[in-house]
């Protein structure tokens, strides 16, 4: 008995119809369209490489001078600068320097050598300002170079010919979007074939393209996308499954964006600097912090080549050892930075830097080494002079009247250490705002004459005349006392340095919305080299100089210097080393002013 044949199925036919017409589709986008489009696209990518180097040798055509052509520093910066523009080699043919070129390695063997290119022998023949029309020269495999040139001017007169060989850039990136658009295509063709194909299941094809569309909706990052759930079983149950996997990923990836944006945020604003390197050495996080304590530049992609070799070395460590390590203390313009290393597991060669702000530490200690031993030193002299006529004090057979010397300087001595006490807690309380100040309405000359004159008979017996110009009323607010006591530090400084014969002026005016007061001495001056010191604490230009029943401890400018600020105001320095200085009070004259500032 014969069999009847066995009916091929809807399943069978669509099948049939989809390997049919796939294959065909394929032979025809892969053999037939996609050489011709991948061909447009180089053709592309050589036209915008063309026109790039047209506009880049016309911005370039013109330099500036009076037409005697560019000197071998000016041509050489000028050939790099069109180099890099044109993102290619440069050459530069200068009437005055002879040859100039940059980034041959670029495009080798493209010039000839002491000789122009033919597109160079257009140029110099042409009597167009214009770029020479671009030639297309292919090299080996797919490699394309553009040629071109221009006639470079000076002040309108022709002083050389400029050439550039620029490499067309492979379009990779464009013919693999490319492929997959073909790829896509093809997809969507045999969609559509096995649709046309399968007339019976028309309508089953119809929905099926609707959750298909959906998956591409989804797959080009529109979450929001869902397909219809409707019959047969088979795509309802395909629907359901995907929109229940657009729900889950939408979910995730507002949760992982959330955490991104509030990581940002917070590293964004930690007062230490961090930064991430991956494990090709790029820098993918740099905070604000970051980027001003090692001087990157903003806004840009930064390579972990353009950090400090410290960093880079420490980087390597971290990698090799796969453990936190503290690097070096780096002294960079923004000051002292203490860097802390942390390889990460996952991914691997990942580093974390976290950099910190210690300049204001290394200052405070040193301050504080520097104040302890300047104390030390100043407390010393007296204390050993005291202890030592003491021990002389002791032997009873000493003279009253050498008894009574030493006691004498007993006293002076400790009448230095009560002085050094004295200043020590006023900058103390400088120092944390805690001086009170008791401002009123004042006349800044009168005070100034007020303290002058009794010192201008003191200066007198010294063989040095101290002027007083301070006739003219400058009302302000201020601390009447204080503001004495610094025009009294600043007189005697001068006398101090100021020897027989010579003269200290004093003078108070207003200038503008200031209080202006200074003190000129005609005395030896400070040096160059000194003059940002005269106010720091303990400093004294020359001991050697100064008397000794003058000398100080070198307190009374730092604490003129502090008394001024605490009114809002300035103190400046100005010499000529064996002519005089000049020293220069300025006070706001409201006191509201020097509050806020």
């Amino acid at each position: 008995m014969i069999r009847p044949r066995a009916r091929t199925g809807l399943q069978t036919w669509l099948i049939g119809s989809f390997i049919t017409l796939g294959v065909a589709a394929s032979l025809l986008m892969f053999l037939v369209l996609l050489p011709t489009l991948e061909g447009s696209v180089v053709s592309g990518a050589s036209e915008r490489t063309s026109q790039a180097t047209i506009r880049v040798l016309e911005d370039l055509s013109e330099v500036p001078g009076e037409g005697y052509g560019l000197s071998d520093a000016e041509g050489d910066a000028y050939v790099a600068r069109l180099a890099s523009e044109a993102r290619g080699a440069a050459r530069y043919y200068d009437v005055a320097t002879g040859w100039h070129a940059a980034n041959l390695s670029s495009a080798p063997g493209a010039f000839p050598a002491d000789a122009l290119t033919q597109e160079g022998d257009l140029a110099d023949k042409s009597v167009s300002p214009s770029p020479v029309r671009t030639r297309v020269a292919e090299g080996p495999g797919d490699a394309r170079t553009v040629f071109s040139a221009v006639r470079v001017t000076q002040g309108g007169t022709v002083v050389g010919i400029a050439e550039v060989a620029v490499p067309v850039p492979p379009p990779a990136a464009e013919i693999g979007a490319l492929q997959r658009r073909v790829l896509f295509a093809v997809v969507a063709v045999l969609l559509l074939a096995t649709v046309a194909g399968v007339a019976l299941s028309r309508v089953l094809g119809r929905r099926i393209a609707r959750v298909a569309d959906t998956a591409t909706t989804l797959s080009g990052g529109d979450l929001s996308a869902r397909a219809p759930e409707s019959s047969p079983r088979e795509v309802a149950t395909l629907a359901n499954g995907l929109n229940r996997m657009a729900d889950r990923v939408e979910d995730l990836i507002g949760t992982v964006t959330g955490e991104r944006d509030r990581a940002r945020t917070l590293v964004s604003g930690l007062a230490e600097g961090v930064l991430m390197i991956d494990p090709e050495d790029e820098v993918v996080v740099a905070n604000g912090a970051a980027v001003r304590m090692l001087g990157l530049a903003p806004g840009r992609d930064a390579h972990m080549a353009d950090l400090d070799p410290d960093l880079v070395d420490l980087v390597g460590r971290a990698r090799a050892e796969g453990q936190p390590l503290d690097g070096p203390e780096l002294t960079t313009g923004f000051g002292a930075l203490a860097v802390e290393a942390v390889p990460l597991s996952e991914p691997a060669g990942t580093v974390i830097l976290t950099i910190r702000d210690v300049t204001q530490e290394r200052a405070l200690e040193r301050t504080r080494r520097e104040l302890v031993a300047n104390v030390s030193h100043e407390l010393k002299t007296p204390v050993a002079a005291i202890r030592g006529l003491l021990e002389l004090m002791e032997d009873d057979a000493m003279p009253e009247e050498d008894r009574r010397e030493f006691v004498r300087l007993m006293s002076a001595e400790s009448a230095r250490l009560q002085r050094l006490v004295e200043e020590q807690l006023q900058l103390a309380r400088l120092d944390s705002g805690g001086l009170p100040l008791e401002r009123e309405p004042m006349d800044l000359a009168a005070t100034v004459r007020a303290a002058a004159r009794p010192r201008a008979l003191l200066a007198e017996r010294e063989g040095v005349t101290l002027g007083i110009e301070a006739s003219s009323p400058v009302p302000m607010e201020g601390d009447p006392s204080r503001l004495e006591q610094v025009l009294l530090i600043l007189l005697d400084n001068a006398a101090r340095h100021t020897p027989a014969g010579g003269t200290i002026t004093v003078e108070a005016h207003v200038e503008g919305g200031d209080a202006v007061m200074s003190v000129t001495d005609t005395g030896e001056g400070i040096d160059a080299d000194a003059i940002d010191s005269v106010f720091d604490r303990f400093y004294r230009a020359d001991a050697s100089r100064e008397r000794v029943d003058q000398q100080g401890a070198g307190l009374g400018l730092a604490i003129a210097r502090g008394i001024v600020r605490a009114h809002g105001g300035d103190i400046s320095v100005r010499s000529d080393p064996g002519r005089g200085s000049v020293f220069t009070v300025r006070l706001p004259r409201d006191a509201s002013v020097g509050s806020a500032s």
